[in-house]
């Protein structure tokens, strides 16, 4: 049985569709290659992009946010301030 079945695909394996599968496969292959090369090309450009806005948007909201801390830290150790009187 075994024999026959590597016979078989002994016969199979110089055929034009067998020539013309491996082909395929092969053209496949390099596309997910590719696909993949450029999925990983882009997914680092949005990365760094990502990291770019949000330092941008840190710089931006940082005088905002310390004034506000700053406001509620002053307004909490007033109330603090009150209880202990």
């Amino acid at each position: 049985m075994i024999d026959n079945v590597n016979q078989f695909i002994g016969t199979l394996a110089d055929t034009e569709l067998a020539r013309t599968a491996r082909r395929s496969a092969r053209t496949i292959w390099n596309a997910h290659r590719a696909a993949l090369e450029t999925t990983r090309v882009e997914a680092g450009k949005v990365f760094f992009l990502a990291i770019d806005e949000g330092q941008k948007l840190a710089t931006r909201v940082k005088p905002t946010v310390t004034k506000t801390v700053a406001k509620k830290t002053t307004r909490s150790t007033r109330r603090s301030a009150r209880r202990a009187a």
